[in-house]
């Protein structure tokens, strides 16, 4: 498949707005304001509203009310030599946990009847499984609380808030059990460099949709927001240093051919994006692994010896940043197994040391590397396979 790497995109170069931003925005604007187009994608990952996912719930927590009794001896555990370790042993009051073993799945398939056929057998089946049965016999006036199990791509388990009485969500339970659910997320950035991608319609990506994101200063800090297409205030970003990953982005999806196929499998219904992460902590040592492809075509060019590459394995592994896109590929049989493509990107000021020591390798290197708002940068490696396998 050709790849267009304009058709994946995330945000514009900036420009000088001309747009009056005092008149819309929230407090004092000064200075000139900058204008950046972001696309679709773009605005949905820097979106501070909620988004849903789907998760399979498995099963459930369950919190007994604790009688008089149990906590006139729960606080005499507390004060008795060596109770710490005796309630971990035995914990008082701990939840029962159950969970459905039941580990039938549907993949996804081309043919839709087929899948909707598979789906209404594995409906008539779930009567079966355990938890159904212990549900029945839970009785709610003994019950505190219940909290929901949801297993996650790649086997992680999470809690599920439910809503209603205790007779509801066993109900729900009930009803839900081995089956995917709506989970409510904060937003799509969901941790330091992690977004969520689950929660946005990849298939409904148009690059020829775009946004204005605007960033200015408002007394004294920066500040950025996205409008609508009416020039009014969409939402401000909560962390104006998002910008940054979107530019880093930008620039892998340029410069990395094997990022966006990735994209564009999921934009076309072959892929299933999870996860997008910005990682500062690689564990690629360089020093012991060989030069990474665009040293060794650097060396064949000027028809370097190879042995001077001592002098550039060391500065590899400084200043790096992996972006990588986590996804499960319609083509993969095998259940909640993640392909995970990783642009390794390097920035420019780790290589000041061969400017003395070996000039024309780094200038070849920097003929290669892209400028944007997040710094100078260049593909060092691209990395790609199945994180489970």
């Amino acid at each position: 498949m050709s790849i267009n790497n304009n058709k994946i995109w995330i945000i514009s170069e900036g420009r000088v707005s001309d747009i009056d931003l005092r008149r819309i925005a929230e407090g004092h604007v000064t200075g000139p304001c900058k204008e950046y187009n972001i696309s679709d994608m773009g605005r949905y990952l820097l979106n501070p509203n909620p988004i849903e996912i789907k998760k399979k719930l498995i099963g459930g927590e369950i919190h007994y009310k604790q009688g008089a009794l149990k906590k006139i001896r729960k606080a005499f555990h507390k004060i008795l030599p060596g109770s710490s370790k005796q309630r971990e042993n035995n914990p008082i009051g701990s939840p029962d946990v159950i969970v459905s073993r039941y580990k039938l799945q549907i993949p996804p398939m081309k043919d839709t009847h087929l899948e909707s056929h598979l789906n209404q057998i594995y409906d008539q089946l779930r009567p079966y499984d355990s938890v159904a049965k212990k549900l029945t016999q839970l009785d709610p006036h003994q019950i505190s609380q219940i909290v929901g199990i949801c297993e996650d791509v790649g086997g992680n388990y999470s809690y599920l808030k439910l809503q209603g009485s205790i007779e509801e969500k066993i109900k729900y339970l009930g009803n839900f059990i081995s089956e995917k659910v709506g989970v409510i997320l904060n937003k799509a950035y969901i941790a330091d460099g992690l977004f969520e991608l689950r929660g946005y319609d990849f298939l409904s990506y148009d690059p020829a949709k775009t946004f204005k994101l605007i960033t200015y200063n408002s007394e004294g800090d920066p500040k950025a927001c996205v409008l609508t297409d009416h020039n009014k205030i969409d939402f401000y970003l909560d962390d104006i240093h998002l910008l940054k990953h979107m530019h880093l982005l930008e620039q892998s999806l340029k410069s990395n051919p094997s990022l966006s196929k990735a994209y564009i499998l999921c934009t076309e219904g072959q892929a299933t994006p999870i996860k997008l992460f910005f990682n500062r902590k690689l564990e690629i040592d360089y020093s012991k692994a060989a030069l990474p492809e665009i040293y060794q075509d650097v060396f064949k060019a000027l028809n370097l010896e190879l042995n001077q590459k001592n002098l550039i394995k060391p500065i590899l592994n400084y200043l790096q940043i992996g972006i990588s896109l986590s996804y499960i590929l319609l083509s993969d049989r095998l259940e909640d197994r993640m392909f995970t493509d990783i642009s390794v990107l390097h920035d420019l000021r780790a290589l000041e040391p061969l400017r003395k020591n070996l000039p024309h390798v780094y200038s070849a290197v920097v003929k290669r590397a892209m400028i944007s708002e997040a710094g100078r940068f260049y593909l060092l490696d691209s990395i790609n396979g199945y994180s489970n396998a």
